[in-house]
C-alpha cells in the first residue's frame, strides 16, 4: 500500500513538472550581443523572457541562475541587438495603399507618366489610376505638373497621384470631370486650387482642395483598409520596426486597428492618433482611451490636429512670404479659436494632443496654443509633429512647455533638394533642426512619416541624423552638416524617444528587465560603423513581446 502510494506520488509530481517548472521561471533565453542602451549595462550577452517582458538581463551564468535552463527554450541570436526600433510618425494606411499601387518615389516626370500609361493599359475600363510619392524638386524643371500630360498617357481612365507630402495631388480631365469642379470655384479655407495663368485649373489641389477630388473617389472598405494594414505591419516587420505611432487615423482605421488588436493580429505596437475630424473626434473622445500593455499592442491616446500643408507644395505656414513665390505665406487649415477648442476637448479626456507644424508661423501658432493650455501641455506630454521650421527665438519654448519635438531626419534628403529655394538663405538654418533640438533640452523623438518622405526604412533615419544625407547618400557632404548627431543621440531618438512621447518609457525604449522584449537584430556594430557605412546596415530579425515576427533568410554580409 505504501509502495503504491509513493508511485502514484511520483506520477503526480511528474505530470506537475511542467507546470511547475513554469512557475520557477522557464522561458526563453536569447544569447547574443546585446546592445541595451541602458547606461548601467550597456552591453550583455543573454537575455530572458517570460510572458512576452524581459525577466533577466546580464551574463549567461545569471540568466541561467533565473530562468529555469533545464526547461527555457535557449536561442542563440547572430548580429547585434538593439531595443526595438520605432517609427514615432508614419502613415501605415497610405503606406498600404502604396504597395498595391504605384510608387512613384524618386522617378521623373517621364518615368511617371510611362508608369501611367502602363498602368491604364492593364487596368479595367474607368478604373481609377492610383499612385503616390512624386516631387517635382527632382524634375528639370522642377516645377508642378499638369493634367494635359496625364491626359495624354491616361485612355480616358481617371488620375490621381499624391504628391510625397500627402498634401498635394496631380489629377487629370477625367478625374476633374468626375469631381465635376466648376472652373470658376473658389479656393475652400485652408486649400488652393492652381490654375494657369488664365485662371484654368492645372490639375493641381493643395490640402483641404483635395477633397473636392478625392470625395468623387470609391470608398475603401473594411476589407480593403484591412489588407492594406496588414501590408504595412509586414513591411515594417522587415524594417525592424517594433512599435510605429499611426500619425492619423479615422474611424474607418480605428476599428480596423481593434478588429486586429482583439485577434492578436498585430505584429507591431501601435500607438495610433485618432484624426482631429468631426465624427473621428467626437467619438474617439466619447469612448476614451485605449492603453495597452506587454501583450496588448494597441493604443490610442492622442488626438493628431493638422495646422498647416507642406513645405515642398508651399503650403507650409510662413511669417513672411516664400522666397518663391512672393506674397504667398501658406494656408492655415485650423484657426488659433478652433485650435484651442480640440486641444480644450482633448484635456477634458486626458488625450494627448499632437500637432503637425511645418512652417515658422503654424509653430509660433502651435508653442502659443500650448502655452495657454499649460500646466496639461507637460502632462499630456504634447507634441509637435515635424517641427520642420523653427525660428531661433521659438526653440528654446519646447523644452520650456515641455513640447515633445517628433522629427524626421529622412527629411534632410527632401529639404535638401529645395528648402533654400522655398525659404531664402536667411531662414534656411532653421530647417529639420536636430542637434539644435538636442541641445537645447527638447525631448525628441524620430520618425520618418512614410510614405510621406524618401523612405520608411529606420536604418535611413539613423543614417541621415550622423551624415546629415538623404537616404540615396546625397549630399554627401551632409546638408546644414552642423546639425548631425551622434549614434548614441541617434539611436535614443529611435527608441527612447517614441516611448516617452507615447508614455511607454517604462515598457519600451531599452533593454532592463521589466520591459517588453521587443528587440531590433542588426548585422553590424552601429557604434563601431563608420558614418557613410551606417546606411550599409540591415536587418536580420524583428522580435515583438520575444516572438519573432520576421528574419532574413540569410544574414547580409556587411
Amino acid at each position: 500500500m505504501v509502495a503504491r502510494a509513493l508511485l502514484l506520488a511520483l506520477a503526480l509530481a511528474s505530470a506537475r513538472a511542467p507546470a511547475l517548472a513554469q512557475l520557477r521561471g522557464a522561458g526563453t533565453i536569447y544569447t547574443g550581443t546585446f546592445i541595451t542602451l541602458d547606461s548601467n549595462n550597456s552591453r550583455v550577452h543573454a537575455i530572458g523572457v517570460q510572458d512576452g517582458a524581459i525577466s533577466a538581463v546580464g551574463s549567461i551564468a545569471h540568466v541561467d541562475s533565473v530562468l529555469d535552463n533545464r526547461h527555457s527554450r535557449h536561442i542563440a541570436i547572430a548580429g547585434f541587438i538593439l531595443p526595438g526600433f520605432a517609427d514615432a510618425h508614419a502613415h501605415p494606411l497610405f503606406l498600404g495603399q502604396q504597395l498595391e499601387t504605384m510608387d512613384l518615389h524618386g522617378v521623373s516626370k517621364a518615368e511617371v507618366l510611362r508608369r501611367v500609361a502602363a498602368a491604364a493599359r492593364k487596368a479595367p475600363a474607368g478604373a481609377w489610376i492610383r499612385g503616390s510619392g512624386w516631387d517635382q524638386a527632382f524634375w528639370t524643371p522642377p516645377n508642378f505638373p499638369t493634367a494635359v500630360e496625364l491626359d495624354r498617357v491616361s485612355a480616358g481612365h481617371p488620375v490621381m497621384l499624391d504628391r510625397i507630402d500627402g498634401h498635394a495631388i496631380w489629377v487629370n480631365g477625367r478625374a476633374l470631370a468626375l469631381a465635376n469642379i466648376e472652373a470658376n470655384r473658389a479656393d475652400p479655407s485652408g486649400g488652393r486650387i492652381m490654375r494657369d495663368g488664365g485662371g484654368a485649373l492645372t490639375g493641381i489641389f493643395l490640402d483641404s482642395a483635395m477633397s473636392l477630388v478625392t470625395r468623387a473617389m470609391p470608398s475603401e472598405t473594411p476589407a480593403s483598409i484591412e489588407r492594406q494594414l496588414r501590408a504595412a505591419l509586414a513591411q515594417y516587420a522587415a524594417w525592424g520596426l517594433t512599435s510605429v505611432h499611426d500619425a492619423s487615423a479615422d474611424l474607418p482605421v480605428l476599428r480596423v486597428w481593434k478588429s486586429l488588436a482583439e485577434r492578436g493580429e498585430l505584429s507591431a505596437r501601435m500607438y495610433v492618433m485618432a484624426a482631429a475630424q468631426d465624427s473621428t473626434l467626437t467619438q474617439t473622445l466619447a469612448a476614451g482611451t485605449r492603453i495597452g500593455d506587454i501583450n496588448d499592442l494597441l493604443t490610442i491616446r492622442s488626438i493628431k490636429i493638422v495646422l498647416d500643408g507642406a513645405l515642398g507644395s508651399r503650403g507650409a505656414q510662413l511669417h513672411d512670404a516664400y522666397a518663391d513665390e512672393p506674397g504667398k505665406r501658406g494656408l492655415s487649415l485650423v484657426s488659433d479659436a478652433e485650435l484651442d477648442s480640440i486641444i480644450t476637448l482633448c484635456i477634458a479626456r486626458g488625450f494627448q494632443v499632437n500637432v503637425h507644424a511645418i512652417g515658422d508661423e503654424a509653430n509660433r501658432r502651435l508653442l502659443d496654443a500650448f502655452a495657454r493650455a499649460e500646466p496639461r501641455t507637460r502632462e499630456l506630454r504634447f507634441r509637435d509633429e515635424h517641427a520642420s521650421l523653427v525660428s531661433d527665438d521659438q526653440l528654446a519654448r519646447f523644452k520650456s512647455l515641455g513640447v515633445i519635438a517628433s522629427i524626421q531626419p529622412v527629411f534632410v534628403g527632401e529639404y535638401s533638394r529645395f528648402a533654400e529655394a522655398r525659404v531664402g538663405s536667411a531662414r534656411v538654418h532653421w530647417v529639420e533642426r536636430t542637434r539644435d533640438f538636442v541641445t537645447s533640452g527638447a525631448r525628441i523623438a524620430s520618425g520618418t512619416d512614410y510614405p510621406a518622405s524618401d523612405t520608411g526604412d529606420p536604418i535611413a533615419t539613423l543614417f541621415s541624423m550622423v551624415t546629415r544625407s538623404g537616404a540615396d547618400g546625397t549630399p554627401v557632404a551632409g546638408w546644414q552638416p552642423n546639425e548631425r548627431v551622434s549614434v548614441d543621440v541617434a539611436l535614443r531618438s529611435m527608441t527612447a524617444g517614441p516611448a516617452y512621447a507615447a508614455f511607454e518609457e517604462n515598457e519600451l525604449g531599452a533593454i532592463t528587465v521589466g520591459r517588453a522584449a521587443d528587440f531590433t537584430v542588426l548585422s553590424g556594430d552601429p557604434y563601431a560603423t563608420a558614418p557613410r557605412d551606417l546606411r550599409k546596415l540591415r536587418v536580420i530579425r524583428t522580435i515583438v513581446g520575444g516572438k519573432t515576427v520576421w528574419q532574413r533568410k540569410r544574414a547580409p554580409s556587411r
